[in-house]
């Protein structure tokens, strides 16, 4: 049965949110309603990671398949939407870090393990897909990339060293196999066919972390390096935006807020207010490049909003948690008969979403839910 929104303001606002205006983030209602929200959207995400358990674990694999309906001969997750499921998890642990919760972020950590391929040089990488042995296939460095947040994440929530080893085998190879020392730029897969800035965002938000958490200054500087040229080379100056390449003027939702929790980030170590000046001005031209009503698919569009709370716990900037919460309300109200969540937060399937169905599109708005709830409320 579904789940039934926990007040009858929370109904009413998500009604609200359906004609949300384009480009100025709504109002929060008061205090006493965020709370109640804050642990309405826990609860829809503690019930949505159980749900995922019971509905895609695959007992013979011993691992979470794609697709309810799959009868592909690879039948289980892809690195992108296992990153969605990780998140949420990482998120309910971080909002809610009961023993449980903890013990369901190692056991996720310790699966997704499975998708790292040793034999890829120089130092091994993420594979899209389990237990591949092949070193000729396309490694991405996007996919890097979000594991290495993921298990950054999962090191925050329980201080286990081995997965804060798992972030630094990501960020080694992006390092070492992704970023051209000649030019410049992150390459987009190990074939080296184009640069995107995908990787670019990920690796200098993780760099940033793991000098956080080890204080080995070199993780810094050469995040700081990237995102020098990133200032250099892939900043859009007519839109205030990091563009997907220096040929390229793509922008794109989810890089723009990886970006912004990346320059938060980084003038909170270097205390350089440069950074934090950077970083407001991405989210606050993000919004007026997608607007308010994400409608990309809530497998980018929940990054997007990932990046922008982890700036918000920076700057307490109550916009930010204001424009997820509108599209937490409008991710609610696509929750079907089964609790599932498989539509775009407009309530459309869009093509991306009908070809990697399932899961990961489920989990990416759960994962909204879990970090929305693992954020403290304005003030």
């Amino acid at each position: 049965m579904r789940i039934l929104i926990a007040s009858a303001v929370l109904a009413a606002a998500v009604a609200a949110t359906s004609a949300g205006a384009h480009t100025s983030v709504p109002a929060l209602p008061p205090t006493s309603d965020l709370v109640a929200a804050k642990k309405h959207f826990l609860d829809v995400a503690e019930r949505g990671v159980e749900r995922a358990r019971t509905l895609w674990w695959n007992e013979r694999l011993g691992w979470y398949d794609e697709s309810l309906y799959s009868h592909w001969h690879q039948p289980l997750l892809m690195l992108w939407s296992a990153y969605q499921l990780f998140n949420a998890v990482n998120g309910v642990a971080l909002a809610d870090p009961s023993p449980a919760n903890i013990r369901a972020v190692r056991k996720f950590a310790n699966g997704a393990e499975a998708y790292f391929n040793p034999a890829v040089k120089p130092g091994g990488a993420y594979a899209y897909y389990p237990h591949y042995t092949d070193t000729a296939i396309r490694y991405y460095f996007d996919d890097n990339g979000w594991f290495g947040i993921a298990y950054m994440d999962a090191y925050r929530v329980t201080h286990d060293r081995r997965y804060l080893q798992d972030a630094l085998k990501a960020f080694r190879f992006l390092d070492r196999a992704g970023w051209d020392a000649k030019r410049g730029g992150f390459w987009w897969d190990t074939y080296h066919e184009h640069k995107t800035s995908e990787p670019l965002a990920a690796a200098i938000l993780i760099g940033v972390r793991i000098y956080e958490a080890t204080h080995d200054r070199s993780y810094l500087h050469k995040a700081l390096r990237w995102l020098a040229w990133a200032h250099a080379h892939s900043w859009n100056r007519r839109r205030g935006l990091y563009q997907r390449s220096a040929t390229d003027n793509l922008v794109m939702s989810y890089v723009e807020g990886l970006m912004a929790a990346a320059n938060a980030e980084a003038c909170a170590v270097t205390r350089q207010r440069s950074y934090c000046r950077r970083a407001e001005l991405v989210a606050r031209n993000a919004v007026r490049a997608f607007g308010v009503n994400l409608h990309w698919s809530p497998r980018y569009d929940a990054v997007y909003l990932y990046g922008l709370l982890n700036l918000y716990a920076r700057d307490h900037a109550s916009s930010w948690y204001a424009l997820t919460y509108h599209n937490a309300l409008r991710a609610l109200s696509t929750q079907n008969d089964r609790g599932l969540f498989l539509l775009s937060w407009s309530g459309e399937q869009k093509g991306d979403d009908t070809r990697l169905k399932d899961l990961g599109l489920d989990a990416a708005s759960l994962s909204v839910f879990a970090w929305l709830a693992a954020s403290r409320l304005p003030t």
